[in-house]
C-alpha cells in the first residue's frame, strides 16, 4: 500500500510539473513517465489516459483555490473584513502553490471551457453572494459605486499577476534592489487590501 501511494504521488507530482510547462495539449505520457522515473506501462496502469490524469490534477489544483474563495465569500462577516480574508487566503494559497497562476493561464489559453465549468459549478454561487453584499454596501452609501465585474477583475488581477510574472521580475528585483521577491509577495496582503479600501471608500466632503 505504501509503495502504491508513493508511486501515485510521484506520478501526480511529475504530471503537475509537465502540465504546468506544456498544458494538456503539449504534454505527453512518456514525458510524465520520465519525470516520475517510471516506465510508461506503469503510468498507464495508474492512469489509463492523459486526460484522466489531467482531470485529477486540474480538480486538485482548482479545489485549492475554490475552497478558499468559497470560505471567504460566504462567511457572515462585515464587507471590509470579507475582502481582507479573501486577500489573505488567496495570497496564502499562491505562496504555498506558486505554480497555480501559470497552470491556470495555460489552461485558459488551451481549454477555457473546462475552467468555465468549474467556476460556474464551484465558485459562482459564493461569488454571487459576495456581489449582492457589494451592491448592498453601495446602496447604503458605505462604499462608492463600482461596477461589480470590474471590482472582481481588479482584485484578482492585483493578486495573481505578481505571482504570474515572478520568473521575470524576481531575478531583476534581487539583483537591482537586493529584495527578496517572496517578501514582496507576502507584503501584498496589506498593500492590496489598503489599495482596494482606499479606492472604494466614500469621498469625505
Amino acid at each position: 500500500m505504501v509503495k502504491t501511494e508513493n508511486t501515485e504521488e510521484r506520478i501526480l507530482e511529475a504530471a503537475r510539473a509537465v502540465f504546468i510547462r506544456k498544458g494538456l495539449t503539449g504534454a505527453r505520457m512518456q514525458e510524465i513517465a520520465d519525470e516520475a522515473g517510471i516506465n510508461k506501462a506503469l503510468l498507464h496502469y495508474y492512469f489509463r489516459t492523459k486526460e484522466k490524469l489531467f482531470d485529477r490534477i486540474f480538480f486538485e489544483v482548482f479545489q485549492t483555490i475554490s475552497s478558499g474563495i468559497n470560505q471567504a465569500f460566504t462567511e457572515n462577516i462585515p464587507f471590509f473584513d470579507k475582502i481582507k480574508k479573501f486577500i489573505d487566503l488567496y495570497i496564502g494559497v499562491l505562496l504555498e502553490n506558486p505554480y497555480l497562476p501559470i497552470f491556470f493561464l495555460n489552461e485558459i489559453q488551451q481549454n477555457p471551457e473546462r475552467l468555465q465549468q468549474f467556476i460556474e459549478k464551484d465558485v459562482f454561487k459564493s461569488m454571487s453572494s459576495f456581489l449582492i453584499q457589494l451592491s448592498d454596501e453601495i446602496n447604503a452609501g458605505r462604499i462608492r459605486p463600482v461596477h461589480p465585474v470590474h471590482f472582481i477583475i481588479n482584485m484578482i488581477g492585483m493578486l495573481v499577476i505578481p505571482f504570474a510574472v515572478k520568473p521575470l521580475l524576481a531575478p531583476i528585483v534581487s539583483r537591482q534592489l537586493g529584495i527578496d521577491y517572496n517578501d514582496l509577495l507576502r507584503e501584498r496582503k496589506e498593500v492590496v487590501f489598503q489599495f482596494i479600501i482606499n479606492a472604494i471608500k466614500p469621498i469625505e466632503k
